[in-house]
C-alpha cells in the first residue's frame, strides 16, 4: 500500500494545477471539467492534470474499498 495518494510532483505550476482540480472535484464538479480548467489556468497539459487527478482518484476508492471490506 502507498503512503500517499499521488506520486510526487516536483514542477510547482503543475503541482498547482492538480490541487487546483482537485478542489473543484471535491466542490462537485467533474472530473473532467477540473482538469480543462486548472490546465488552461496554468497553461499546461490536461493529460498532465488528469495523470494525478486521476492517480488520486484510484488511490482514494481503493483504500477506502479496503476499509470497507475488513
Amino acid at each position: 500500500m502507498k503512503k500517499y495518494h499521488m506520486d510526487y510532483i516536483e514542477d510547482k505550476e503543475l503541482f498547482k494545477a492538480v490541487m487546483f482540480a482537485r478542489r473543484l472535484i471535491r466542490q462537485g464538479t467533474k472530473p473532467g471539467l477540473a482538469n480543462s480548467r486548472a490546465a488552461r489556468y496554468y497553461r499546461l497539459s490536461v493529460a498532465d492534470v488528469a495523470r494525478y487527478t486521476g492517480q488520486t482518484g484510484g488511490r482514494t476508492r481503493a483504500s477506502q474499498k479496503r476499509r470497507a471490506d475488513q
